[in-house]
């Protein structure tokens, strides 16, 4: 099965001719889990959260959160298909077994939605035929007067690959489709706030298949849901030819660099006024 969670690779004018590159001389360090997080146990919050959902028509998959028992919020380049073609699975291990189908009744994604490095409005809201299992329940979307600012530590939990190596046999799923979990600190964010990142060069981080999942954080008793994981970034050496670009990304953990999220208390009012639309 293909993972999905869109990469960009920041080759712009200034960086071919400047010729800036990043490298990670710690590749082997990287633990097991999300990147360098941990299988997430069936008594951890997130466990009572998220979702993996499946594409059939692309045989593509992400990750969800519930934010109403019966609507899922997930990111905007997940969904490529209608909803007859998507399905939810809950539980901690859906590609070993242990999950429980709901059928997508209604999706819709985000109408500015664009694959661009910036403004990316990278969000979609699912809405499932019957209610989330029992023991599930839905996330809080913050207001916009949440603070929300660089520094801060938050829970990133995905059904993604554990490392961003590409298996040149195309048979290992490195770890896909088991729910794991990593705290991660926001490192800055976009000129119009709708963006935060994160740096991965620690070790930590998203990975494919984690596209979707929820940058979680708990004020006051209760779980926000502040971010969406959306992509990862990279630098290639600017004078590189394409076959030797090629070349370098086959050996780059391309997982070990950046991650971009949607920050989604920049989008309260597309949510709250989509959920109604959802359920007319």
């Amino acid at each position: 099965m293909k993972t999905n969670l869109y990469v960009l690779s920041f080759i712009v004018l200034c960086l071919t001719a400047c010729g800036n590159s990043h490298h990670n001389e710690n590749l082997e360090n990287i633990n097991e889990a999300i990147i360098g997080g941990q299988e997430t146990p069936k008594d951890h919050l997130a466990s009572r959260y998220l979702a993996l959902i499946y594409d059939k028509a692309t045989d593509n998959y992400c990750t969800a959160m519930l934010i109403r028992k019966n609507i899922l919020l997930t990111a905007g380049h997940c969904i490529k298909s209608s909803a007859d073609q998507i399905t939810v699975a809950f539980g901690n291990r859906p590609l070993a077994g242990d999950y429980v189908i709901r059928r997508a009744d209604k999706v819709l994604v985000h109408p500015d939605y664009k694959n661009h490095n910036v403004n990316r409005n990278d969000l979609a809201l699912v809405l499932i035929k019957d209610s989330a299992p029992e023991g599930y329940e839905p996330l809080a979307i913050p207001e916009e007067s949440f603070v929300v600012e660089p520094g801060m530590i938050f829970t990133a939990a995905g059904y993604g690959r554990i490392t961003g190596v590409t298996d040149p046999t195309g048979r290992d799923t490195q770890g896909s489709g088991f729910l794991r979990h990593v705290d991660l600190q926001i490192d800055g964010f976009s000129e119009d706030g709708t963006q935060f990142y994160v740096d991965q060069t620690n070790g930590k981080g998203i990975c494919h298949g984690d596209s979707g999942g929820p940058a979680m954080m708990r004020f006051k008793g209760e779980d926000y849901v502040i971010g969406i994981a959306s992509a990862i970034s990279w630098l290639v050496p600017g004078e590189l030819s394409d076959k030797a670009k090629k070349e370098y990304l086959e050996k780059q953990n391309v997982c070990a660099h950046k991650s971009i999220y949607i920050s989604v208390k920049q989008y309260r009012d597309w949510i709250n006024d989509s959920i109604k639309n959802l359920l007319k």
